[in-house]
């Protein structure tokens, strides 16, 4: 006779989803399975046939973008859905089905065994999903940045190799003015900015220096046109954010005004937001732009991922452990190793970005661990270990409410050197070495 294993409920009325693109497979009990389209009536149907069953709570998988209007229906008619990772409800090779999946998610479900990923609601999901736009958006753009700069090549005009960006104000400027059947280098350059024309008037002019071609001057005004067009795009879906921070702001109330500082102005792809510092300071409720390297464009890309509210991670090791950034730990025995762990969820990279960009900072502590570690540990392993110290800051500053100090690069040197001086003297006391500190002459 078999013996069934069984355990311990932990979420009563629950179900188990297995989500497609065309089919959906509902299990309330671990062993019935019932299957429905994917229309709106047949979720309508299935909102139904859970409510019947006495459901309250159901889990299903993040399967592409499928889950999104299932998940609104069933939320919407009172029934708290579970999103989870696909990784948590693999089963054993050569078993695998729809129908299966459904009552392997409701069991694993019900005792309790499935971490529950965080889904932004309403208005803060909206702006989760047009952040994410955006930058899909900009990734496309970037690909005719690289074919106006082809373009250049082409006609031997070295303009990329002088100035950073040759969709900036003064290469889009430039660039304009020959697709005009402007020639003379001299012109060109007064349409740089002061700067340029002060520091690199002269490797400008030499660049200019082109062999003009009708076909690839054709090719980079299409690819120019097309480079505006995704600009102006981007504008719209900064203009609706705009809208929906506002309404965010309505629902929370009455905000009192959060000091900020002045801080740096963003580089790279700004958004086109009046007043962003000060919307994301009454959001969060704090000024979290005193967080080194975080902007008010980095708070516009976490607010939907990480939301305003920490209250449900109780510690700051479980907020980097839900992003992904704690060392994975293997312990087995006497044998104790850190092992690689899953990829960073999109919170948890936006912070590995982060700490990257400080890595030539020449001011801030964090800037200065990760240079000290790259060498030691990698490129990887020293990002994610500085995006581990930048989103525990984050969670800090965000659940005191306490705007974050930064000591500099020369503190962060004095605790370094008083930490190797701890494991100097505790070698020295093991091995029996006596240490001499060298006297200050006077």
């Amino acid at each position: 006779m078999e013996k069934v294993i069984s355990f311990k409920e932990v979420n009563s009325a629950a179900a188990g989803i297995d989500i497609g693109s065309e089919k959906v497979f509902v299990s309330v009990d671990g062993t019935e399975v019932e299957s429905f389209g994917t229309t709106t009536a047949e979720y309508k149907r299935c909102a139904t046939y859970l409510q019947q069953n006495s459901i309250k709570r159901v889990a299903m998988e993040a399967t592409g973008v499928y889950w999104i209007g299932l998940y609104t229906m069933l939320e919407s008619s009172q029934i708290k859905v579970s999103l989870v990772n696909p990784r948590q409800t693999m089963q054993k090779k050569g078993s695998k089905t729809d129908v299966r999946d459904c009552r392997w998610i409701q069991k694993l479900f019900a005792a309790g065994l499935l971490k529950e990923s965080f889904v932004p609601e309403g208005v803060l999901f909206e702006i989760r999903m047009l952040v994410r736009e955006r930058e899909d958006i900009i990734d496309m753009g970037s690909t005719y940045v690289n074919k106006m700069q082809r373009c250049l090549e082409l006609m031997n005009i070295k303009l990329a190799n002088v100035i950073n960006q040759i969709q900036g104000a003064s290469g889009m400027r430039m660039i304009k003015a020959i697709l005009q059947g402007e020639r003379d280098p001299q012109a060109l350059l007064l349409l740089c900015d002061e700067k340029i024309k002060k520091n690199k008037g002269e490797l400008v002019l030499e660049s200019l220096e082109g062999n003009y071609n009708t076909t690839w001057l054709f090719m980079l005004e299409q690819n120019v046109e097309l480079w505006e067009r995704h600009q102006a795009q981007v504008k719209k879906v900064d203009a609706r954010i705009e809208v929906l921070l506002d309404q965010l702001l309505e629902s929370k109330g009455v905000v009192e005004n959060v000091a900020v500082e002045k801080r740096k102005a963003v580089r790279h792809h700004k958004p086109q937001i009046d007043m962003l510092q000060e919307r994301m300071a009454k959001l969060f409720g704090v000024d979290l732009t005193s967080i080194s390297g975080i902007n008010s464009y980095t708070l516009l890309r976490l607010i939907g991922e990480t939301g305003m509210d920490m209250s449900r991670f109780p510690t700051v090791e479980q907020f980097l452990s839900w992003a992904g950034l704690a060392p994975g730990h293997h312990q087995s025995g006497k044998k104790s190793k850190w092992v690689k762990k899953a990829p960073c969820n999109k919170a948890g990279q936006i912070f590995k970005e982060t700490a990257m960009s400080l890595e030539n900072s020449k001011n801030i502590a964090i800037g200065a661990f990760v240079r000290r570690l790259k060498p030691k540990r990698g490129a990887a392993v020293a990002y994610k270990a500085g995006g581990r110290k930048l989103a525990a800051a984050f969670y800090h500053t965000l659940t005191q409410g306490k705007a974050y100090v930064e000591y500099g690069v020369k503190k962060y040197e004095e605790q370094q050197e008083k930490r190797e001086m701890v494991l100097i003297k505790k070698l020295a006391k093991k091995h029996h070495v006596e240490i001499i500190e060298k006297q200050q002459v006077a």
